[in-house]
C-alpha cells in the first residue's frame, strides 16, 4: 500500500493555484485501434489498463471500427492487453503493451496483431517470452483446477482426498498462492488427523511469515487437536499479540483449551478478554456467543458452596450464561445455560426461551 505525502511550506499563492488547477490537468489517457490478425478490426473487445506502479485497474471496449479510448488515467506506467469477446488475449495468452501515460494528450497504443505477430515470429527474444508467459499461464489454469478440487473434497469432509488434490497444486504455486495452497493442505492433514505432517506444514508456513497471526492460531488449534495443552497455549497467545484486531477469536480458543485441562483461573482469564474484545462484535458472530457461554463456565467452576448446600457463583457467572442466551437463544448450549442460570437463582428474560419451530 503506497502512501501520499503532502508537500509542506511554499508560496501560499501557489498552494491555492496547485488546488485549483482542474481535475484534468493531472491526469492522461490511452487511444488506439485494433486490428487483427486478418487486418479486420477487433468490435467490442475489451482493452484492459492496469497500472503497474501502483494499483489500477480500468477497461474499456472497442467500438464498431475497433477503435478505443480511455481518458482520466493518473500518470504513470501501465499495461495495456487486448482480449477478444470472449475474454481470450490477443494475439496469444500472456500478451500486453507496457507503456507510459503522461499528462495532457491521450497515448496512442495500437494493437496491431499482423505486425505483432510478425515481429515475434521473426524475434527468437519475443517468441520465447511469449512461450515462457503461456506456461506460466497454463500452470496458473492448472493450479486452479487442482485447488478448486481440493476444496471441493475439503466441503464434502474427505480430508485425505482433499490432502492429496493440494499436494498436486504444490509445485504449481510460488509467493503468496504457494503459501494459500500450504495452508489448506495443512488444515486437510489436519482434519485427516495426519498431526506430523499438519504441524510441519504449519511451522513451515510460520517460518516463511513470523509475523502472520493465522498461522500461529492454525498450529494452536492443531497443538489442541494433539492433546499439547502447552504448545497449544503458546500459539494462540503469540497470536493475540500478533493481531489485537482478531485477539477476541485467539483468547477464546486459548480459554477453551484451559477449561478443558481445568485451569480455571487461566481460563477466566484469557475467556474475559475474548468476550471483552468480542464485545463490539455483531451477534450474528457465533464465536462471540460461545465466549461468553464458555467464560461463563470457567467461573462455574470457582463457584463456593454454603455449609447449607447453596451454590454461591463467582461474580459475573450467571451474567455471562444471559448474554450467551440473549445472544444465541437457540444455540447448542441454550437449554444447558438456562438450567445453569436457574440454578445458580437467577432469572431467565422471556427474550431468552427458545421460540418454536414453525410447522
Amino acid at each position: 500500500m503506497s502512501r501520499l505525502g503532502k508537500w509542506m511550506g511554499g508560496a501560499l499563492v501557489l498552494v491555492v493555484m496547485a488546488a485549483a488547477a482542474p481535475a484534468w490537468a493531472q491526469t492522461g489517457g490511452v487511444t488506439g485501434k485494433t486490428i487483427l490478425s486478418d487486418g479486420s478490426p477487433c468490435v467490442k473487445c475489451m482493452v484492459v489498463i492496469d497500472r503497474q506502479d501502483i494499483k489500477g485497474h480500468y477497461e474499456v471496449k472497442t467500438d464498431k471500427k475497433g477503435e478505443y479510448t480511455y481518458i482520466g488515467l493518473p500518470i504513470g506506467r501501465y499495461k495495456l492487453t487486448l482480449q477478444d469477446p470472449s475474454g481470450h488475449v490477443l494475439p496469444a495468452p500472456g500478451f500486453f503493451i507496457a507503456r507510459s501515460v503522461d499528462v495532457g494528450d491521450p497515448t496512442q497504443i495500437d494493437f496491431n496483431l499482423p505486425k505483432e505477430i510478425k515481429r515475434q515470429q521473426a524475434s527468437p527474444e519475443a517468441q520465447k517470452q511469449i512461450e515462457e508467459q503461456q506456461k506460466e499461464q497454463k500452470q496458473m489454469t492448472n493450479l486452479k483446477e487442482v485447488f478448486n478440487q481440493g476444496q471441493q473434497l475439503y466441503n464434502d469432509k474427505k480430508y485425505a482426498e482433499a490432502a492429496a488434490a493440494f499436494e498436486q497444486g504444490i509445485p504449481l504455486a510460488k509467493d503468496k498462492n504457494l503459501l494459500v495452497v500450504k495452508e489448506h493442505l495443512a488444515d486437510s492433514y489436519r482434519m485427516a488427523k495426519n498431526y506430523d505432517k499438519a504441524v510441519a506444514l504449519y511451522q513451515d508456513l510460520i517460518t516463511s511469515s513470523p509475523t502472520e497471526a493465522g498461522f500461529h492460531n492454525d498450529l494452536g488449534s492443531c497443538y489442541a487437536d494433539m492433546g499439547k495443552s502447552a504448545d497449544a497455549e503458546a500459539e494462540f497467545q503469540k497470536a493475540a499479540e500478533l493481531n489485537p484486531a482478531s485477539a477476541g477469536l485467539y483468547y477464546y480458543n486459548l480459554g477453551v483449551i484451559m477449561v478443558n485441562t481445568g485451569k480455571m483461573d487461566d481460563a477466566t482469564v484469557a475467556l474475559k478478554k475474548a468476550t471483552d474484545a468480542l464485545s463490539s462484535a455483531p451477534d450474528t458472530d457465533s464465536t462471540k456467543a460461545n465466549a461468553y457461554y464458555w467464560y461463563g463456565m470457567a467461573l462455574l467452576g470457582k463457584a463456593q458452596y454454603k455449609p447449607d448446600g447453596t451454590i454461591v457463583p463467582a461474580p459475573g457467572t450467571v451474567e455471562a450464561f444471559q448474554t450467551y442466551l440473549k445472544i444465541a437463544p437457540n444455540g447448542p448450549w441454550a437449554s444447558a445455560a438456562q438450567q445453569t442460570v436457574a440454578q445458580l437463582g437467577g432469572k431467565i428474560e422471556t427474550q431468552f426461551k427458545k421460540t418454536k419451530k414453525k410447522g
